[in-house]
């Protein structure tokens, strides 16, 4: 067989399953047919190299992935339009996953890619692509109500949302591959020919001491009618953070440039919680600095600025990125604290978030826009104190300043003033607690699942003791359950969270003083049960906390932890079942209260 009767038949054989593929793991269905499309033109331009794998496919496959990634913006909500409830549902229950697990579960159910074979794809140990199947599994599974066995068989039901793709016969794509071939070897000499020329015009830090000289970096194309203002100032690698400006993070420890680079190679995934290669993936620039400070405890930090074509995409990829952190789906990862940070470019702002897996890592994100530019620096610390809240500020200050300085806006980052402000919303269910909220439960190592908001009609969260009824006093009401597939623990653990919404705070307020008074009565109704008030929530709260017991048999005693928290004209109650070896104290339990409080906010 000739090549190209050998790359047709490959290209009819397996582009149907690659854009089905492609279209899962990004919803977003144009993006996914363009990216297939320009993926196999690629292949036929370097046909040789890929050919040279024992299935061609896993030369294409991550190139399909990754530019459909870069391609697709918006949400996949509010890009798949026109679906079957089912296929949506499906498709909602994989962009809930961090990538890590989407990616994996994808390339074993949908692709058939053994796992051994998926982490060397994914760039990653086979131990931690079982992990990340086994909490996507459970993280899927839990979304659509069904077994694990039955993941790929809703998976494949994806085909029919892609009846209407087409894609170009294989001549067509293959005359694509030949110009794709000579336009490479004419800006190959070109840029031969401007290299040595022009060498200096490429940007890079100076090299100081140690520090590895930076790779080269892509700067941003000239300016076109709908790219950015022929005026603008953008940013190049002399605007990076130096040592100096990232010591912030650990002033006792010194620090080194590990690399600088446009992060173009690899998958590139550089912090935890990251979703895709850019938050912009139509901006014009992107560069990328990595450091390392000595000694203990051990500290690595990493500065990103995205240059977007216009102020308005910019704040697009900041929010991107602000949504990658506030609905990290990571085992035993939590959402600490949340900060807005004044004085600091056009927003900005700081979150801590902490993986409580042995050693201990917390992360300080600090986020900022200014004008087309988008900069965020990730500290990370093992097993040690981070900086605060006011060193992580000023070291964002350091990094907009150069921005604000082109910009003739110095004053943007002169005097940062960060304060306390409930979370980021996190996903589509506003006003219910986040997977990212919930602390870790014992020695579990398995992530939560939140199931999806339901009508209030049952309280889920109510005990024998409050019966609490939303249905009746709110306006609305919603109830979410959270549980840990993949622990195999006992089926009454589990936290439930029930929220309300009442037509004034006078009837919220009574609504509260009902359930206190059905709690003290609760001894002398049931005697089988010991009830014991943990306070109220103080800091000028209004909220409560209960600890009960109930004796179900001679041999067995059910616990539970429940509170309610005001805030307004709108309730929360939070119910706790723990188990054995999965058990949630009291100060965490009053603390992931506060956090419900918080986020009532987000009902409006």
């Amino acid at each position: 067989m000739g090549r190209e009767e050998q790359f047709d038949s490959f290209y009819l054989a397996t582009r149907r399953a690659l854009v089905m593929q492609t279209f899962a793991l990004t919803g977003d269905l144009s993006a996914a047919q363009g990216a297939v499309r320009d993926a196999y033109t690629a292949a036929w331009h370097h046909w040789r190299k890929a050919s040279a794998h024992e299935d061609p496919l896993d030369w294409v496959r991550p190139r399909a992935w990754q530019l459909a990634q870069r391609r697709h913006t918006a949400r996949l909500r509010q890009r798949t339009k026109g679906l079957r409830p089912e296929t949506q549902d499906v498709l909602d229950a994989i962009a809930k996953l961090p990538a890590s697990q989407r990616r994996v579960i994808l390339l074993t159910q949908l692709a058939g890619v053994p796992l051994d074979k998926a982490a060397r794809e994914l760039n990653t140990t086979e131990e931690q692509a079982e992990r990340n199947l086994r909490a996507a599994a459970a993280g899927v599974a839990a979304a659509l109500d069904i077994g694990s066995a039955a993941i790929r068989e809703h998976l494949l039901e994806l085909d029919a949302a892609i009846a209407d793709a087409r894609l170009p016969r294989a001549s067509i794509i293959r005359r694509a591959g030949v110009k794709r071939r000579r336009s490479h070897t004419a800006i190959a000499a070109f840029t031969a020919a401007f290299l040595t020329v022009a060498a200096g015009a490429f940007a890079h830090e100076p090299r100081t001491g140690s520090e590895p000289e930076a790779r080269m970096i892509r700067q941003p194309a000239p300016a076109t009618s709908d790219s950015a203002p022929a005026e603008s100032k953008l940013p190049s690698t002399d605007d990076l953070l130096n040592r100096r400006a990232i010591a912030g993070l650990g002033p006792a420890q010194s620090w080194r440039v590990e690399e600088t680079h446009d992060n173009t190679d690899g998958n590139g995934i550089n912090s935890i919680c990251q979703q895709s290669r850019f938050a912009d993936p139509d901006g014009l620039s992107a560069m990328v600095r990595e450091f390392r400070a000595k000694g203990r405890p051990s500290r690595t930090a990493t500065q990103t600025i995205e240059i977007s074509r216009t102020p308005e995409q910019a704040e697009t990829a900041y929010q991107t990125v602000v949504g990658w952190f506030a609905g990290c789906q990571e085992a035993r990862l939590q959402l600490l604290r949340a900060y807005d940070v004044s004085g600091v470019g056009d927003r900005a702002s700081v979150m801590f978030v902490r993986v409580w897996e042995e050693p201990v890592t917390t992360y300080s994100v600090a986020v900022s826009q200014v004008g087309q530019v988008v900069t965020s620096t990730i500290g990370t610390t093992v097993a040690g104190q981070t900086a605060g809240v006011d060193r992580v500020a000023r070291v964002l200050a350091e990094s907009v300043a150069p921005m604000c300085a082109q910009d003739g806006e110095e004053k943007c980052a002169a005097a940062p003033k960060a304060s306390a402000v409930p979370p980021p919303v996190a996903g589509s269910e506003e006003g219910l607690l986040a997977v990212v909220d919930l602390p870790p439960v014992g020695a579990v190592n398995e992530p939560w699942v939140g199931t999806t908001a339901q009508t209030a009609k049952q309280n889920p969260a109510e005990t024998t003791c409050d019966r609490a009824d939303f249905s009746r006093g709110a306006k609305r009401a919603m109830t979410r359950t959270y549980l840990i597939p993949g622990a195999r623990l006992p089926t009454r653990f589990g936290l439930s969270e029930t929220v309300g919404e009442f037509r004034s705070e006078e009837a919220a307020t009574r609504f509260l003083s009902n359930i206190r008074a059905k709690v003290a009565g609760c001894e002398d109704r049931d005697l089988a049960t010991e009830v014991v008030d943990a306070g109220d929530l103080g800091g000028g709260r209004s909220g409560s906390v209960w600890q009960l017991s109930t004796e179900i048999s001679d041999a067995e005693t059910v616990r539970f932890t429940m509170g309610f928290i005001r805030v307004g004209n709108k309730v929360a109650q939070l119910t706790f079942a723990p188990a054995d070896d999965a058990d949630m104290s009291l100060t965490d339990f009053r603390a992931l209260l506060v956090r419900a409080g918080e986020r009532l906010g987000e009902l409006g």
